[in-house]
């Protein structure tokens, strides 16, 4: 291992299957599928995309704004959908 440990670490088992199984969803090298998440974790400052809490909330309120259930169907019915 290098002595700043970047040339190589290890990943905890389910970790790098997870890793494995995104990159050959994508067709593309286990390293860049692992370059890309912590250049994107680097940018956003953290793992929630540099959102706190309550600056995801906010989000989403702004983003249901309009949206309007159909007569009849309620918050449980979405949420219930498709489950047997």
């Amino acid at each position: 291992m290098a002595p700043d440990g970047l040339t190589e670490f290890v990943l905890p088992p389910a970790l790098a299957a997870q890793v494995r199984t995104v990159a050959e969803a994508q067709h593309r090298p286990v390293a860049d599928v692992l370059c890309d998440a912590v250049a994107l974790y680097l940018r956003d400052g953290s793992p929630q995309g540099g959102r706190s809490p309550a600056e995801a909330a906010a989000r989403m309120r702004a983003a249901r704004r309009g949206n309007v259930l159909p007569e009849g169907v309620t918050l449980c019915d979405l949420m219930t959908h498709g489950r047997a």
